[in-house]
Protein backbone atom coordinates (compact mmCIF):
# COMPACT_ATOMS: atom_id res chain seq x y z
CA UNK A 1 0.00 0.00 0.00
CA UNK A 2 2.39 2.45 0.98
CA UNK A 3 4.32 1.96 -2.43
CA UNK A 4 0.99 2.89 -4.18
CA UNK A 5 0.39 5.72 -2.17
CA UNK A 6 3.94 7.18 -3.32
CA UNK A 7 3.31 6.27 -6.96
CA UNK A 8 -0.09 8.41 -6.38
CA UNK A 9 1.44 11.24 -4.97
CA UNK A 10 4.25 11.45 -8.14
CA UNK A 11 1.55 11.89 -10.17
CA UNK A 12 -0.51 14.13 -8.58
CA UNK A 13 3.17 16.39 -8.64
CA UNK A 14 3.42 15.33 -12.09
CA UNK A 15 -0.10 16.62 -13.38
CA UNK A 16 0.37 19.69 -11.27
CA UNK A 17 3.21 21.18 -12.82
CA UNK A 18 3.24 21.82 -16.47
CA UNK A 19 3.13 24.14 -19.54
CA UNK A 20 2.45 24.35 -22.79
CA UNK A 21 0.30 26.63 -25.42
CA UNK A 22 -2.16 25.18 -27.15
CA UNK A 23 -3.52 28.25 -28.98
CA UNK A 24 -3.67 29.23 -32.18
CA UNK A 25 -3.89 32.59 -31.98
CA UNK A 26 -2.06 34.68 -34.80
CA UNK A 27 -1.12 31.40 -36.25
CA UNK A 28 -1.37 30.78 -39.86
CA UNK A 29 -2.48 27.45 -41.03
CA UNK A 30 0.96 25.75 -40.70
CA UNK A 31 2.29 26.82 -37.56
CA UNK A 32 -1.09 25.56 -36.41
CA UNK A 33 -0.77 21.99 -37.77
CA UNK A 34 2.65 22.29 -36.12
CA UNK A 35 1.37 22.59 -32.50
CA UNK A 36 -1.10 19.85 -33.43
CA UNK A 37 1.64 17.68 -34.67
CA UNK A 38 3.70 18.68 -31.30
CA UNK A 39 0.95 17.41 -29.29
CA UNK A 40 0.60 14.19 -30.81
CA UNK A 41 3.58 14.08 -31.25
CA UNK A 42 3.99 13.84 -27.25
CA UNK A 43 0.97 11.55 -26.95
CA UNK A 44 2.92 8.80 -28.99
CA UNK A 45 4.72 7.91 -25.64
CA UNK A 46 3.83 4.41 -24.09
CA UNK A 47 4.73 2.38 -20.87
CA UNK A 48 7.84 0.69 -20.86
CA UNK A 49 7.01 -3.29 -19.61
CA UNK A 50 9.99 -5.84 -19.78
CA UNK A 51 8.48 -8.49 -21.70
CA UNK A 52 10.46 -10.92 -19.61
CA UNK A 53 9.13 -10.16 -16.22
CA UNK A 54 6.07 -12.60 -16.10
CA UNK A 55 5.52 -11.87 -12.65
CA UNK A 56 4.38 -8.20 -13.32
CA UNK A 57 0.66 -7.90 -13.93
CA UNK A 58 -0.26 -3.96 -13.07
CA UNK A 59 2.95 -1.07 -13.62
CA UNK A 60 1.71 2.62 -13.63
CA UNK A 61 3.70 4.99 -15.11
CA UNK A 62 4.52 9.05 -14.43
CA UNK A 63 7.07 11.32 -15.83
CA UNK A 64 7.33 14.20 -17.99
CA UNK A 65 8.23 14.88 -21.66
CA UNK A 66 9.92 18.05 -23.39
CA UNK A 67 10.72 19.00 -26.44
CA UNK A 68 14.49 20.23 -27.17
CA UNK A 69 13.61 23.27 -28.60
CA UNK A 70 11.12 25.78 -27.92
CA UNK A 71 7.54 25.59 -29.46
CA UNK A 72 4.81 28.23 -29.63
CA UNK A 73 7.61 30.47 -28.07
CA UNK A 74 8.40 28.81 -25.11
CA UNK A 75 9.14 25.16 -23.25
CA UNK A 76 6.74 22.73 -23.69
CA UNK A 77 6.75 20.57 -20.33
CA UNK A 78 3.73 18.00 -20.29
CA UNK A 79 2.61 15.19 -18.25
CA UNK A 80 2.44 11.76 -18.64
CA UNK A 81 0.73 9.01 -16.88
CA UNK A 82 0.12 5.67 -17.89
CA UNK A 83 -1.24 2.58 -17.13
CA UNK A 84 -0.39 -1.12 -17.83
CA UNK A 85 -2.09 -4.32 -17.71
CA UNK A 86 -0.62 -7.74 -18.34
CA UNK A 87 -3.47 -9.98 -19.13
CA UNK A 88 -1.46 -13.17 -21.08
CA UNK A 89 2.00 -14.32 -21.31
CA UNK A 90 2.16 -12.29 -24.22
CA UNK A 91 -0.49 -9.34 -24.40
CA UNK A 92 -0.92 -6.38 -22.11
CA UNK A 93 -3.28 -3.76 -22.16
CA UNK A 94 -2.67 -0.07 -21.60
CA UNK A 95 -4.19 3.03 -21.32
CA UNK A 96 -4.32 6.98 -20.53
CA UNK A 97 -6.82 8.96 -18.56
CA UNK A 98 -5.84 11.97 -16.63
CA UNK A 99 -6.53 15.95 -17.01
CA UNK A 100 -3.88 18.73 -16.27
CA UNK A 101 -4.68 22.64 -15.86
CA UNK A 102 -2.76 24.96 -18.67
CA UNK A 103 -3.30 29.07 -18.40
CA UNK A 104 -5.97 29.10 -21.07
CA UNK A 105 -6.74 25.37 -21.16
CA UNK A 106 -7.70 22.05 -19.30
CA UNK A 107 -6.56 19.44 -21.45
CA UNK A 108 -7.71 15.95 -20.60
CA UNK A 109 -6.39 13.09 -22.52
CA UNK A 110 -7.83 9.61 -22.55
CA UNK A 111 -7.31 6.32 -24.95
CA UNK A 112 -6.64 2.86 -25.00
CA UNK A 113 -4.28 -0.27 -26.49
CA UNK A 114 -2.07 -3.09 -26.32
CA UNK A 115 1.24 -4.10 -26.39
CA UNK A 116 1.94 -8.06 -27.66
CA UNK A 117 4.86 -9.96 -26.63
CA UNK A 118 7.15 -12.56 -29.07
CA UNK A 119 10.05 -14.07 -29.54
CA UNK A 120 11.74 -17.20 -28.06
CA UNK A 121 9.66 -19.17 -25.21
CA UNK A 122 12.37 -18.56 -22.56
CA UNK A 123 13.05 -14.99 -23.49
CA UNK A 124 10.52 -12.71 -25.02
CA UNK A 125 12.19 -9.60 -25.66
CA UNK A 126 10.68 -8.03 -28.75
CA UNK A 127 7.26 -5.76 -28.44
CA UNK A 128 4.86 -4.84 -30.82
CA UNK A 129 1.95 -1.80 -29.59
CA UNK A 130 -0.74 0.10 -30.89
CA UNK A 131 -2.75 2.54 -29.31
CA UNK A 132 -5.49 5.36 -29.65
CA UNK A 133 -5.05 8.89 -27.80
CA UNK A 134 -8.05 11.45 -27.85
CA UNK A 135 -6.63 14.80 -26.48
CA UNK A 136 -10.07 17.05 -25.59
CA UNK A 137 -10.73 20.03 -23.35
CA UNK A 138 -8.43 22.37 -25.83
CA UNK A 139 -10.70 25.46 -26.81
CA UNK A 140 -9.02 25.73 -30.69
CA UNK A 141 -8.63 21.94 -31.74
CA UNK A 142 -9.64 18.45 -30.58
CA UNK A 143 -6.93 15.42 -31.67
CA UNK A 144 -6.89 11.91 -32.21
CA UNK A 145 -3.11 10.33 -32.02
CA UNK A 146 -2.78 6.59 -33.31
CA UNK A 147 1.03 5.33 -32.77
CA UNK A 148 2.21 2.14 -33.99
CA UNK A 149 5.50 0.61 -32.32
CA UNK A 150 8.20 -2.39 -32.91
CA UNK A 151 10.52 -2.54 -30.22
CA UNK A 152 13.67 -4.88 -28.56
CA UNK A 153 14.60 -4.91 -25.29
CA UNK A 154 18.47 -5.63 -24.17
CA UNK A 155 18.63 -6.12 -20.29
CA UNK A 156 22.14 -5.06 -19.51
CA UNK A 157 23.77 -5.91 -15.97
CA UNK A 158 22.78 -2.04 -14.44
CA UNK A 159 20.15 -0.97 -16.54
CA UNK A 160 17.97 -2.02 -19.21
CA UNK A 161 17.51 -0.50 -22.98
CA UNK A 162 14.71 -0.47 -25.97
CA UNK A 163 15.33 0.31 -28.58
CA UNK A 164 12.38 0.63 -31.43
CA UNK A 165 10.81 2.39 -34.30
CA UNK A 166 7.35 3.62 -34.28
CA UNK A 167 4.66 5.88 -36.76
CA UNK A 168 2.49 8.31 -35.36
CA UNK A 169 -0.76 9.05 -37.18
CA UNK A 170 -2.84 11.91 -35.97
CA UNK A 171 -6.01 13.91 -37.16
CA UNK A 172 -7.00 16.85 -35.65
CA UNK A 173 -10.12 19.30 -35.87
CA UNK A 174 -10.05 23.12 -35.57
CA UNK A 175 -12.54 25.15 -34.43
CA UNK A 176 -10.68 28.59 -33.95
CA UNK A 177 -12.51 30.95 -36.20
CA UNK A 178 -10.09 31.99 -39.07
CA UNK A 179 -10.42 31.00 -42.26
CA UNK A 180 -6.45 29.73 -42.25
CA UNK A 181 -6.54 27.60 -40.14
CA UNK A 182 -10.43 26.39 -39.74
CA UNK A 183 -10.64 22.60 -40.92
CA UNK A 184 -9.13 19.26 -40.41
CA UNK A 185 -5.34 19.29 -39.92
CA UNK A 186 -3.84 15.59 -40.29
CA UNK A 187 -0.52 14.08 -40.95
CA UNK A 188 2.26 11.15 -39.73
CA UNK A 189 5.58 11.42 -38.20
CA UNK A 190 7.66 8.09 -38.20
CA UNK A 191 10.35 7.99 -35.17
CA UNK A 192 13.28 6.14 -34.10
CA UNK A 193 12.74 5.45 -30.46
CA UNK A 194 15.17 4.50 -27.21
CA UNK A 195 14.57 4.31 -23.22
CA UNK A 196 17.22 3.49 -20.67
CA UNK A 197 15.72 2.11 -17.47
CA UNK A 198 17.22 1.69 -14.24
CA UNK A 199 15.80 -0.86 -11.94
CA UNK A 200 15.47 -0.60 -8.26
CA UNK A 201 14.47 -2.27 -5.22
CA UNK A 202 10.37 -1.22 -5.83
CA UNK A 203 10.92 1.29 -8.63
CA UNK A 204 11.92 1.70 -11.61
CA UNK A 205 13.11 5.22 -13.10
CA UNK A 206 13.83 5.72 -17.25
CA UNK A 207 14.75 8.48 -20.24
CA UNK A 208 13.56 7.83 -23.21
CA UNK A 209 13.96 9.90 -26.96
CA UNK A 210 11.57 9.66 -29.91
CA UNK A 211 13.81 10.96 -32.57
CA UNK A 212 12.55 12.70 -35.52
CA UNK A 213 14.59 14.34 -38.33
CA UNK A 214 13.26 17.67 -37.34
CA UNK A 215 11.57 16.97 -33.56
CA UNK A 216 13.11 15.37 -30.55
CA UNK A 217 11.16 14.59 -27.82
CA UNK A 218 12.55 13.80 -24.07
CA UNK A 219 10.80 11.93 -21.50
CA UNK A 220 12.05 11.05 -17.60
CA UNK A 221 9.73 8.93 -15.71
CA UNK A 222 9.11 6.45 -12.62
CA UNK A 223 7.07 3.13 -13.46
CA UNK A 224 5.53 1.20 -10.40
CA UNK A 225 5.26 -2.31 -10.64
CA UNK A 226 2.05 -4.09 -8.84
CA UNK A 227 1.29 -7.82 -8.04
Amino acid sequence: MIYFLITLGSAVVVLSAQQANFRFDDLDRKNAQNIVFHASYWLSNNPKLNPDFNNHRLGISTGYSSYFREIHDGRWILPDFDIIMRVTGNLSLTGKLYGFQLKEDAPHVIGSGFQYYFGKDDSKTWVSSIQRIDLKGVAHFRLTSITMNINKWFSGTLVDYCLGVGANIFKGRSYYKSIATLGNIEGQANFFSMDVIKPFNSFKSGIGFNIHPNYQLFRAYIMKNFF
